[in-house]
């Protein structure tokens, strides 16, 4: 095991060639090359006077590899963010009012239908009950029920088509 003194700063010198090399073949300017081997070694350094580092060159590497991580990290181009890569969220309050809107326009929709034609349309649309079991519970018959049932889905589309959303 390998160990890097306290105190001792040119100890890893010989690491620094193999180090440049490494930095080199993933860094094409040379100056930044340099740069990157004097502060992975600068952070050697100051770890080593910290605590006693084991493996020293295998940590020089890894502090180098992080360097240069981040270097293409921060090359990276920033894209801010438009409408139309990361459209608007609406928030959460807006959707529970715009439920509360359309539950209330339903209700009152309904209430403007006569019982027995409201009746019919809950038990199709709500209930989900066939047509026939809707005639024979209420005495009807089925022709009945779909006339019901056409004429609260034209009432309802009059009074609520304004609340539907465009586009979507």
């Amino acid at each position: 095991m390998q160990r890097v003194p306290q105190g001792e700063e040119g100890a890893f010198d010989a690491y620094r060639a193999a180090l440049r090399a490494f930095v080199a073949r993933r860094i094409d300017n040379p100056s930044e090359v340099e740069d990157l081997v004097q502060e992975a070694c600068a952070r050697l350094v100051a770890s080593a006077r910290e605590r006693t580092v084991d493996e020293p060159q295998a940590y020089l590497f890894r502090i180098a590899a992080n360097l240069i991580a981040d270097r293409h990290r921060r090359a990276l181009p920033v894209v801010p963010l438009g409408p139309e890569i990361h459209p608007p969220v609406r928030p959460v309050q807006e959707d529970r009012r715009r439920v509360a809107d359309l539950q209330s326009a339903l209700e009152g929709a309904l209430a403007e239908l006569s019982p027995r034609c409201r009746e019919v349309f809950v038990m199709r649309r709500f209930d989900e009950r066939g047509t026939g079991e809707i005639a024979r519970e209420l005495g009807i018959s089925p022709r009945m029920v779909q006339k019901h049932l056409n004429h609260a889905v034209a009432h309802l589309y009059d009074r609520l088509a304004h609340l539907m959303e465009r586009g979507a």
